[in-house]
C-alpha cells in the first residue's frame, strides 16, 4: 500500500514539474539563487558550530584527560557533511540545468 502511495506521489510530482522542464533555460534560476544564499548561510553557521564544538570538546578532553576518538570522527564527518553537502546540491542543480 505504501509503495502505491509513493509511486502515485512521484507521478503527481513529475507531472506537476513537467511545465517547468518545458520552459526556457531560466526556469531554475530562482531556485538556484535561493539555494546559494541558503548554502552560504548554513555553511557559515554549521562551520562555526562545528568549530566551537571541537574547541569545547578539546577543553573537556583536557580537563578530564580522556580523549575519545569516536567523537573526533563524528566532528570530522559532520564537517564533511557541512562542506560537501551544499556542493552536492549545487552540482545536482547544474545537472538539472543541463538536461
Amino acid at each position: 500500500m505504501t509503495k502505491l502511495i509513493a509511486r502515485s506521489l512521484f507521478a503527481v510530482a513529475l507531472l506537476a514539474a513537467a511545465p517547468a522542464f518545458a520552459a526556457d533555460a531560466d526556469w531554475i534560476k530562482p531556485a538556484e539563487e535561493g539555494v546559494k544564499s541558503l548554502i552560504t548561510s548554513l555553511v557559515t553557521i554549521g562551520g562555526a558550530l562545528i568549530g566551537l564544538s571541537l574547541v569545547g570538546y578539546g577543553l573537556w578532553a583536557a580537563m578530564t584527560q580522556r580523549l575519545d576518538w569516536s567523537r573526533i570522527w563524528i566532528f570530522f564527518v559532520a564537517g564533511l557533511l557541512v562542506t560537501v553537502g551544499p556542493t552536492a546540491i549545487l552540482w545536482f542543480i547544474d545537472l538539472m540545468k543541463q538536461s
